[in-house]
């Protein structure tokens, strides 16, 4: 049985996703679409990795 803990951090994370995503495109189509990639990976694919990461047991 889980404290629920998972949820909650799964929930910012969708959040935070929903924030980021458009900010990405934003910098994309005012700069050049390379620019977008490379705002996207650190900011979008790190915390995934580490929101993965805490859900592994």
């Amino acid at each position: 049985m889980g404290s629920g803990a998972g949820f909650i951090v799964f929930a910012v994370f969708f959040f935070y996703l929903l924030l980021m995503g458009p900010f990405c495109v934003l910098i994309g189509s005012r700069t050049s679409s390379r620019m977008g990639w490379l705002m996207s990976a650190p900011l979008i694919f790190l915390p995934l990795a580490l929101l993965v990461g805490f859900l592994i047991p």
